[in-house]
């Protein structure tokens, strides 16, 4: 793989059609190092959602079963619940990078997403 197709696929890997144009440049400008832990974070978020949203929902369309829809109801509740916190979590990392600090971003400065929630 060439050097141009690498980089425009670690840009890639951190674009979002629904970032704000503040976190589209952050993760333009982010190191190599500050990337593979943006990473290694969509990693445990993505089994966080699998594990309390998708699963819940598939066990609930599989057995049909009022237990099941009890687990399914608590755990995407723990989820929803949970949204925040990631969403802190996010805005905390994206603020720790070299970029971020450099500009004296703080997570209140930071707008997620490109449209208002």
């Amino acid at each position: 793989m060439n050097n141009n197709i690498k980089t425009k696929f670690k840009y890639w890997m951190m674009w979002s059609p629904i970032q704000s144009p503040v976190v589209r440049q952050i993760c333009a400008k982010m190191t190599n190092a500050e990337r593979a832990k943006a990473v290694s974070l969509v990693c445990i978020y993505s089994i966080w959602v699998t594990l309390t949203f998708v699963l819940p929902i598939v066990n609930v369309l599989t057995y049909q079963s009022f237990l099941s829809m009890v687990i399914a109801i608590v755990l995407i509740t723990i989820y929803i619940v949970g949204i925040p916190y990631w969403m802190k979590r996010q805005k905390k990392f994206l603020c720790s990078t070299e970029w971020s600090r450099e500009q004296g971003l703080t997570p209140e400065q930071i707008k997620l997403f490109a449209f208002r929630l």
